[in-house]
C-alpha cells in the first residue's frame, strides 16, 4: 500500500481552484502594499557625470595596465570617500535639510517639518489622497509640534549621502561614472558637481601639503645654515679686531697665497659637497616615492637631458591632444602617437634614474675631493705653522663663512625653484595622474524610479507565487485523504463511491436514499450498490461489512443507506448492527417491540428467525442489539456470528453489517473473516492517512481478510472528488 503521492495537472487545477481565495488575498495584499509604497514614495532623479583618468607613465605595457587599474580604483574610492562626502554635506548644510535627514517615510515627511505650508504641493496632494485636511494638520502642528529629533552624527550623515551616490568604473575604459540620486533634479545635479569640485579641491590640497612639507624642510635647513653663517661672520670679525689680521696678511703673502688657493679649493669642494649632499639627501628621501616627484628637485630638473626630455613629452602630449580631436582612440595614427608618447615618458623616467645616479656619483666625487683637499691643506698648514700661526685661524674662519654663505644661498635658490615648479603644475594633475571631467552633470528631466508598472507587475507575480505556494504547502502538510486519486494512490484500494457532504448525515427518520432519492448523496449510494453488485460471483458475495478506522467517520450512515438502496431495488435485505458496544439503529428504526436481540442469537442461532424484525421500509429488515449489554461484545469472538451470517445469507438476498471501528476495538476483526465484502469508510479531509493504513494492515494481518474497497464519505462539493459527478451542481 506504499504508493507515492503525486500531483497531476487535473488535481493541481482543482487544488488552485479550491484555494482561489487564499491566492486572491495574497495577490491583493502584494499589489496593495506595492500601491501604498508607490503612494508614499517620491520620484527619484539621477544626475550623472563622467571623469577620464590618464594613469602615470610606465616603461612596460603590462605594468602600465596594472597601474591603470590601481589608479582607477583609487580615484573611485576617493570620489566616494568619507572626507569628500562630509565636506559636501557641511558645505551644502545638508544636516539642516529636513528632506535629507528625515528620509522617505510618509509620517516623517508629514510631521517632521514645521508646518504644512513647507511641504509643498506634492505633500499637500498626498494629504488629500488620505482625506487629511491640510489646514487642520497645520493647526495641530502649531498647537503641539513634536519634539525635535536628536541631530545625526557625521557617520550617519555620510551613510545617508553614500546611499544617494554611486561611483563605478566603466568596464573596458578609463572612465569613471558618478551618479547622484535625489528627489529634486536640481539638487541631484548640484550634489554631483559639488562632489567633483570637492574631490579636486582635496586633491589639490594634498598636493599643496606635499609641497608645503618640502618647503618647510628647506626653510628649517635654511634657518639652521643661516644661523651658522651669521656665527661664522661674527667669529671672523672678532678675530680681525683681536689680531690685526690685515698687517699679518701683508707679511705672509707667499704663504697666504698658497693657503688661499688651498682654502678656496677646499671651500669650493665643501660647497660642492654640501650642495651635492643636499641634493643627495633629497633624492634619498624621495627614493621610495613616485619618480615623477624627483622632477621637483632643481638638481634633476635643470639637467639638459631632462629639460630636453620634458620638452619632448610636453610636445608629445600636445600632439596626442591635437590628434584626439580628429581621430578616435583606435585610429592607427592615434595609437602610434600614444605609443610614441609612452616611449617619451619611459625615456624621461630613464633620464630621471640617470640623473639620480649622476647626483649620487657627484656626491661621492665631491666628498672624496673635499677630503683630499682638506688633507693637503692640513699638510700646508703644518708646514707653514711657524710662519703663519696667526693666519691659519683667520683663513679658517673665512672659509667657514664662505662655505656657510654658499650653502645658504643654494638653499634659497632651491626654495625659489620649488615655488616656481608648484605654480606651473596643472590643476587636473593629481599626484602625477591627469583627471579630467569629460561629461559634466546635467539636470535630469525624467525620474529614474520608482518604476510603477514594473513594481506592480512584480508584486502581482509575487502575490500569485506566494498564494500558489501557500496552497501547495497546505496540501503538503495535509495528512488526510481528500480525493479519489489521492485515496487510491496512497491506500492502494479502489474507491467504490464518494458521498458528498450533506446536512442530512444524521441517523434520524428515513434513510437518505429514501427521503431524498434525487440527491447526489442518493446517487452515490446507488453507485455503491452497482459496484458491489458487479463484484458478485456465481457463488454469491451477498454479505457486505462496513467499518472504519476511527469513530465518527459515517460507517453507520453508509451501511443504513447501502441497505436501503438494495431494498429499493427490490432485494430482500437484512441490516445487522454488529456494533454491540454502541448500537445506533434504534435511532432510525425505532423500538424492536420486544423481539430477541443479536446478542441472544449469538448465544443461540435458533433464535435468528424470531430476532429479525421487519422495518417500515419495504424489503428492508433489521437485526441487532438495541441497547448495550455488559459482556455482549465478547460473543463476537465465538462461532455464533458465523452461524448467524450463514442463516442470514441463506434467507436474504443481501446482508449489510455495521461494525465497530477497527482502531477502537477488535470486534470487527472477528467478523471480517466470515463476510465476502469489506468496505472501509473514510472521512474525506479528516481521517489521518496513517490511521487508515494501519486499519487496513490489521485486516490483512489479523483477520487475514483484505478490504474490498473504500467509501470516501463527506467529500466537499469543491474538492477534487466532486468532479467525478456529472450532476454535482
Amino acid at each position: 500500500m506504499g504508493h507515492s503521492e503525486t500531483l497531476d495537472l487535473r488535481e493541481a487545477v482543482f487544488l488552485f481552484r479550491n484555494n482561489f481565495g487564499k491566492i486572491f488575498v495574497c495577490v491583493v495584499l502584494a499589489v496593495g502594499l506595492a500601491g501604498l509604497y508607490l503612494m508614499t514614495k517620491r520620484p527619484t532623479y539621477r544626475a550623472a557625470a563622467v571623469l577620464e583618468v590618464q594613469p602615470d607613465k610606465k616603461s612596460d605595457a603590462a605594468v602600465a595596465d596594472a597601474d591603470a587599474t590601481e589608479t582607477l580604483k583609487t580615484v573611485e574610492l576617493k570620489l566616494a570617500g568619507q572626507s569628500v562626502l562630509l565636506a559636501v554635506i557641511k558645505a551644502d548644510h545638508l544636516a539642516d535639510n529636513p528632506d535629507f535627514t528625515a528620509g522617505d517615510g510618509l509620517v516623517q515627511r508629514l510631521t517632521g517639518i514645521d508646518g504644512v505650508h513647507r511641504l509643498g504641493a506634492e505633500a499637500v496632494a498626498t494629504l488629500h489622497r488620505f482625506n487629511i485636511d491640510a489646514d487642520d494638520l497645520a493647526a495641530k502642528l502649531a498647537a503641539g509640534k513634536p519634539a525635535a529629533a536628536e541631530p545625526l552624527t557625521d557617520a550617519e550623515l555620510v551613510k545617508r549621502m553614500a546611499a544617494k551616490i554611486s561611483v563605478n568604473v566603466v568596464r573596458g575604459s578609463r572612465l569613471i561614472e558618478l551618479t547622484v540620486d535625489d528627489h529634486d533634479p536640481q539638487n541631484a545635479r548640484r550634489l554631483a558637481q559639488q562632489i567633483i569640485d570637492e574631490f579636486f579641491r582635496q586633491s589639490r590640497g594634498q598636493k599643496s601639503r606635499d609641497v608645503t612639507a618640502a618647503r618647510d624642510q628647506l626653510l628649517a635647513e635654511a634657518k639652521r645654515v643661516g644661523a651658522e653663517f651669521k656665527t661664522s661672520e661674527e667669529k671672523l670679525e672678532a678675530y680681525r679686531v683681536k689680531y690685526n689680521a690685515v698687517s699679518l696678511q701683508e707679511r705672509q703673502n707667499i704663504v697666504v697665497e698658497r693657503l688661499r688657493e688651498l682654502n678656496q679649493q677646499v671651500a669650493t669642494a665643501k660647497s660642492a659637497r654640501l650642495t651635492s649632499e643636499s641634493d643627495y639627501n633629497q633624492v634619498v628621501r624621495l627614493a621610495d616615492s613616485d619618480p615623477e616627484r624627483l622632477l621637483g628637485l632643481h638638481a634633476v630638473a635643470d639637467q639638459p637631458d631632462i629639460i630636453d626630455l620634458r620638452k619632448q613629452v610636453a610636445q608629445g602630449e600636445a600632439h596626442v591632444v591635437m590628434l584626439s580631436q580628429r581621430y578616435g582612440d583606435l585610429h592607427p595614427t592615434m595609437i602610434q602617437a600614444k605609443s610614441q608618447l609612452q616611449e617619451m615618458r619611459a625615456a624621461l623616467r630613464v633620464g630621471i634614474q640617470k640623473a639620480v645616479s649622476q647626483i649620487e656619483q657627484s656626491y661621492a666625487a665631491t666628498k672624496a675631493t673635499e677630503e683630499a683637499l682638506e688633507a693637503a691643506l692640513k699638510t700646508q698648514e703644518q708646514a707653514a705653522l711657524d710662519l703663519d700661526r696667526i693666519a691659519i685661524p683667520y683663513h679658517s674662519l673665512e672659509r667657514e663663512k664662505e662655505a656657510d654663505g654658499a650653502t645658504y644661498q643654494k638653499i634659497l635658490d632651491q626654495l625659489n625653484q620649488l615655488d616656481v615648479a608648484h605654480g606651473l603644475t596643472s590643476d587636473s594633475d593629481v599626484n602625477g595622474v591627469d583627471i579630467r571631467v569629460v561629461a559634466a552633470p546635467l539636470v535630469p528631466v525624467h525620474p529614474t524610479g520608482p518604476r510603477q508598472e514594473l513594481l506592480l507587475a512584480l508584486s502581482a507575480a509575487t502575490g500569485l507565487f506566494l498564494g500558489c505556494g501557500l496552497a501547495l504547502v497546505t496540501r503538503a502538510l495535509d495528512n488526510t485523504v481528500s480525493s479519489v486519486d489521492n485515496a487510491e494512490a496512497t491506500l492502494g484500494l479502489p474507491v467504490l463511491t464518494t458521498v458528498p457532504r450533506s446536512r442530512h448525515h444524521r441517523l434520524t427518520g428515513k434513510p437518505l436514499v429514501l427521503r431524498y432519492p434525487a440527491s447526489i448523496q442518493a446517487e452515490a449510494f446507488r453507485s455503491l450498490r452497482t459496484s458491489l453488485s458487479l463484484q458478485e460471483s456465481t457463488e454469491g458475495r451477498r454479505c457486505v461489512l462496513f467499518t472504519s478506522a476511527l469513530p465518527g467517520e459515517g460507517k453507520s450512515f453508509c451501511s443504513v443507506n447501502c441497505a436501503a438502496s438494495f431494498a429499493q431495488q427490490g432485494l430482500r435485505t437484512l441490516l445487522i448492527d454488529a456494533d454491540l458496544r454502541r448500537p445506533s439503529l434504534l435511532r432510525i428504526f425505532g423500538d424492536p417491540n420486544g423481539k430477541p436481540e443479536l446478542s441472544a442469537c449469538l448465544r443461540d442461532a435458533a433464535l435468528f428467525p424470531a430476532a429479525v424484525q421487519r422495518t417500515r421500509f419495504e424489503h428492508l429488515y433489521r437485526l441487532g442489539d438495541w441497547r448495550h449489554h455488559a459482556g455482549s461484545a465478547e460473543l463476537l469472538a465465538r462461532d455464533g456470528m458465523r452461524e448467524v451470517l450463514a442463516r442470514a445469507t441463506a434467507e436474504f438476498e443481501r446482508v449489510v453489517i455495521d461494525t465497530a471501528p477497527l482502531m477502537a476495538v477488535s470486534d470487527t476483526l472477528h467478523i471480517a473473516p466470515h463476510v465476502s465484502t469489506v468496505c472501509v469508510v473514510v472521512y474525506a479531509g479528516r481521517t489521518p492517512r496513517r490511521m487508515t493504513l494501519r486499519a487496513l494492515k490489521l485486516l490483512e494481518e489479523v483477520a487475514k481478510r483484505g478490504a474490498t474497497g473504500l467509501v470516501l464519505n463527506k467529500t466537499t462539493s469543491r474538492s477534487a472528488a466532486g468532479h467525478y459527478y456529472y450532476y454535482n451542481s
